[in-house]
């Protein structure tokens, strides 16, 4: 993939998200002027949620697929392909429903607001239909079918969420938490079903239900541990920072928190976009000992996503409070939240592909524990400076968890491959 290519699916898949950026941004503004900023909370909670749920009963196998079935199609091993889906399958619904369990002894004995238990139910609601989501979408990147790797969840999704919310506030049903969820919940199981649909022969599904060889799921289910824990780190880290205001800080503060990471987001996707839509042509490369292509590739990764990232910065400082004004007065606070979450992406776009060269290398147990450490340190730093420093303390929690990953994955990654895929180490090979 050359440069060009390269920026025309960056610009692709960003437009994309641009759009559906700003269909979320309709729906949150619409969510924070008709609903009490405690409800928003709750809406916001359950949405982060599920998403976790999800992560943690099939995120390790997501973030797998990407590389080990590019490695199956490069090689043709088409069976070894389809025990890899059955696998991640029935794996995924045992995980399920044990975490399920959790869920119920957890809410059973905690001592949880109203509020809290309605978003975990709901999001146990709709982790299912993430869990599909999530995993299809791995397929169909790893496929190159980029257009339905993103499309039905970063556009149709919040599409149809947007016009579910107008639709209850036309019709005067849209009072307290429970309305806005129900629609959520609905559209991501019509967007898992329609995603199916256009993958058809593909994707997951139910002929994936039957036993693989042992040995093989084995090994596999190792390294989906690991990257389960990765994904959190990779993948989930604005969702789980959101959770965890969500049971250390009140609502009103989760609600702020919530639209500040939600706009930061944007920007943490297109650099998960950008690393994600050159990651086939990398791992080829990379399997091939294509030297020149691997440090073309790293080049023009980390130097666009990084230019992106700090422009977002940029803008968050000049026009975040204009930004926050329009969910209403009481979000107007998000603007200094949002900036540290930036502050953030940027060391994480300074990270590069290490993490990437670790994974498409088998070092994944390895880096388990690096990302293990990033979300000790995000809990510890949150627990301590929102006791001293009030809610503003989650954003400097999550700069620190950014820049241990960061110093953590560039040890690990010379130490054990002999290269870095950062963007220091990029500059100095120049």
């Amino acid at each position: 993939m050359n440069l060009g290519a390269l920026l025309s699916k960056i610009v692709s898949f960003v437009g994309s998200r641009l759009v559906a950026a700003a269909l979320g941004f309709v729906s949150q503004v619409m969510l924070a002027r008709l609903l009490p900023i405690q409800d928003v909370g709750v809406v916001l909670l359950a949405m982060s949620a599920a998403a976790f749920i999800a992560l943690a009963a099939n995120g390790g196998y997501a973030l797998v697929a990407m590389t080990q079935l590019p490695k199956l199609a490069a090689y043709g091993r088409v069976a070894a392909a389809e025990s890899f889906n059955k696998v991640a399958m029935r794996d995924s619904v045992m995980a399920y429903f044990a975490l399920c369990a959790v869920g119920v002894i957890v809410t059973r004995l905690g001592d949880f607001s109203a509020g809290q238990n309605v978003a975990l139910l709901f999001g146990f609601l709709c982790a299912p239909a993430s869990i599909i989501i999530r995993y299809n979408a791995s397929v169909a990147m790893a496929a190159q079918y980029f257009k339905t790797s993103y499309m039905p969840d970063f556009l149709f999704r919040p599409a149809a969420f947007l016009i579910g919310l107008s639709g209850a506030s036309f019709a005067g049903v849209l009072h307290g938490p429970i309305p806005a969820l129900l629609i959520f919940v609905g559209v991501t199981y019509l967007t898992a079903v329609g995603q199916g649909y256009i993958l058809r022969g593909k994707a997951i599904g139910l002929r994936h239900f039957g036993a693989a060889r042992r040995s093989f799921a084995r090994k596999l289910r190792s390294r989906a541990f690991a990257m389960t824990l990765v994904s959190a780190t990779m993948l989930a880290f604005a969702d789980i920072v959101v959770l965890l205001s969500g049971f250390i800080l009140p609502e009103p503060d989760v609600a702020v928190i919530g639209i500040a990471m939600r706009l930061a987001a944007i920007a943490g996707f297109v650099l998960q976009a950008g690393q994600t839509l050159v990651l086939t042509d990398f791992t080829q490369a990379l399997v091939r000992r294509d030297e020149p292509l691997v440090a073309a590739l790293l080049r023009r990764i980390n130097i666009t996503t990084l230019a992106i990232v700090f422009s977002a910065l940029i803008g968050s400082l000049l026009l975040g409070d204009f930004a926050l004004r329009l969910f209403g007065d009481e979000y107007r606070s998000g603007k200094w939240f949002l900036v540290l979450f930036l502050v953030g992406q940027c060391i994480r776009a300074l990270g590069g592909m290490n993490q990437h060269i670790l994974s498409i290398n088998s070092y994944q147990l390895r880096t388990a524990g690096s990302c293990v450490l990033s979300l000790l340190v995000l809990v510890v730093l949150a627990i301590i400076l929102t006791g001293s420093l009030g809610a503003i303390g989650i954003g400097y929690a999550v700069i620190g968890a950014e820049l241990v990953w960061l110093l953590a994955l560039a040890w690990q990654v010379s130490r054990l491959c002999g290269r870095r895929g950062d963007v220091l180490w990029v500059l100095q090979q120049r």
